[in-house]
């Protein structure tokens, strides 16, 4: 599972701070939307700077692994407590993982970055590690839409595009049920009500429109509890 071209410098020094922004964006794409407690296991396909993961510790929880294939975050995570956080590539940790280690999986900003072909394995990968009932949590850019085709082409590191209907395909050929499609909820005050008026301006003029206008979408894949 590897990424075909890699343009992010980040700085390796650099930690994001955990604001409330962020708790309120994670308390909505995350806890309420997988219906996820602190006593579940959790594991984080990608962390990256690690704001998720300081999210999830600030939220009680415990039982946390994280992979992240780029080593140079090390310095980045490592005042992270409470988490278990694995250097390496995604597919290979998953094969060394057991049936049933985890009740949620995130995959934040990830998937867009990993082609059919290495993701659909994934996906399955996952669909053994995760406990009956269990949950994955995708976060991509919205390719249904205008703003989130903006962000998908924003560079080449952005392989696979996503639509509901294409989460849709993705959770049928991997054994999961697609539970629910969001848009995630970005900006606030006056620039969102006047794009939400642009939205509804446009829903009642277009013949052809997205389900969802939002930059990224949410949707949660659920493995089911009986075969």
């Amino acid at each position: 599972m590897t990424k075909p071209l890699d343009v992010y410098q980040i700085p390796r020094t650099l930690r994001p701070a955990l604001k409330a922004k962020h708790l309120k964006q994670f308390d909505r794409e995350f806890l309420r939307a997988s219906g996820a407690e602190p006593h579940m296991a959790v594991l984080e396909i990608g962390c990256g700077t690690g704001i998720f993961l300081r999210y999830l510790g600030k939220r009680n929880f415990t039982r946390v692994t994280a992979v992240e294939s780029d080593a140079g975050l090390a310095p980045v995570l490592d005042d992270i407590t409470g988490a278990q956080i694995r250097f390496e590539d995604g597919a290979a940790f998953l094969d060394g993982t057991a049936e049933a280690s985890f009740d949620r999986v995130a995959l934040f900003d990830v998937a867009e970055h990993i082609a059919i072909d290495d993701l659909l394995p994934l996906m399955r990968a996952l669909h053994r590690v995760l406990k009956p009932g269990g949950r994955i949590v995708m976060r991509v850019p919205n390719c249904s839409s205008p703003w989130g085709m903006k962000a998908f082409f924003g560079s080449f590191d952005h392989v696979t595009a996503f639509t509901p209907e294409r989460m849709e395909e993705l959770a049928v050929a991997t054994g999961f049920t697609l539970l629910r499609v969001f848009g995630a909820d970005t900006g606030g005050g006056l620039r969102k009500l006047a794009q939400n008026a642009l939205h509804w301006l446009l829903d009642h003029c277009l013949v052809y429109r997205p389900d969802y206008w939002e930059v990224c979408l949410i949707g949660i894949f659920e493995k089911p509890a009986r075969p």
